[in-house]
């Protein structure tokens, strides 16, 4: 039994040793980017702090960030830095400029942290990781597709388009729109569109119906809802502006044809001239007959 015991202190003493030998003196204790959110194409400067959390110093530090897998260069520096030593307990700040590469996604980035130092006469490498955010504002607009000729009295079909002008993505876009004075929307307002990538666009169709009494401009308030790349949710409130026209206004202007009578009325003589000439050509037919 006493074996035993030796034995099981013994191991736990061994994985203690273990552990010990495992843990680094040097641990990240915070990370900071400015800006927090980085821009495609923008610099930024990347702050590490590091702590020696030994209690005796580490000599010959270095810390490197591994840009190689990701869309980051160095700006106007390396990216490795030095110190010729740290002691115990204390902390010491690492900046690096870096500029994001311009076709860069939006997303979150992460960036292997590789540091080596001697520490009681041996060689140690800790390796962690980082996070860095890219990101830029949405920029939706919404605009009335061309050549739609609105009549007032009449239903009409619109088509709202959406671009996403802006360098990130957008998803789970949604498009709602309401009721104005002199307009009825006759489907669902509220449409799901789906995910608009940046530099593209989408667009969606409603049947409405214009009231004869409807203004010849109308602002038509529409709200979009979606998500950017980090899922930060986003509520905005655009306007369309509409003109409408009464169907003599559109056909004198020329945006729709006119009816052309003509074609009926020489119609209408051809088909009374043929109703004639058959009444005349029967009475004849039954005068015959009878003589």
């Amino acid at each position: 039994m006493k074996l035993k015991n030796n034995l099981l202190i013994f191991c736990i003493f061994l994985l203690s040793l273990m552990s010990l030998t495992m843990i680094s003196a040097i641990t990240i204790k915070d990370v900071a980017s400015s800006p927090n959110e980085i821009i495609p194409g923008e610099i930024a400067s990347v702050s590490v702090e590091i702590e020696n959390i030994f209690e005796k110093k580490v000599e010959n530090l270095k810390i490197k960030i591994d840009l190689s897998e990701v869309p980051f260069a160095p700006y106007q520096s390396s990216s490795e830095k030095y110190l010729e030593e740290l002691d115990d307990g204390d902390k010491e700040k690492f900046t690096f400029k870096l500029i994001t590469l311009p076709e860069t996604a939006s997303g979150i980035y992460k960036i292997p942290v590789i540091i080596t130092y001697d520490y009681e006469d041996k060689n140690k490498t800790k390796e962690d990781l980082i996070s860095l955010i890219v990101n830029s504002e949405p920029e939706l607009k919404v605009s009335l597709e061309d050549s739609v000729v609105l009549i007032k009295g009449k239903e009409n079909e619109i088509a709202i388009k959406i671009v996403n002008s802006g360098l990130s993505d957008t998803k789970f876009v949604y498009l709602e729109t309401s009721d104005v004075s002199g307009v009825k929307f006759l489907a669902e307002k509220e449409q799901y569109i789906g995910d608009i990538d940046s530099d593209d666009f989408d667009s969606i169709k409603y049947q409405i119906y214009l009231s004869p009494e409807a203004p010849n401009l109308i602002n038509l308030p529409v709200t979009l809802k979606y998500k950017d790349a980090t899922n930060k949710e986003y509520t905005e409130i655009k306007t369309i502006t509409i003109k409408t026209y009464t169907l003599k206004e559109a056909q004198d202007l020329g945006l729709v044809p006119k009816q052309n009578y003509t074609f009926y009325f020489i119609g209408g003589i051809g088909i009374i001239g043929f109703i004639v000439y058959r009444i005349i050509k029967k009475r004849k037919l039954k005068k015959k007959r009878e003589g």
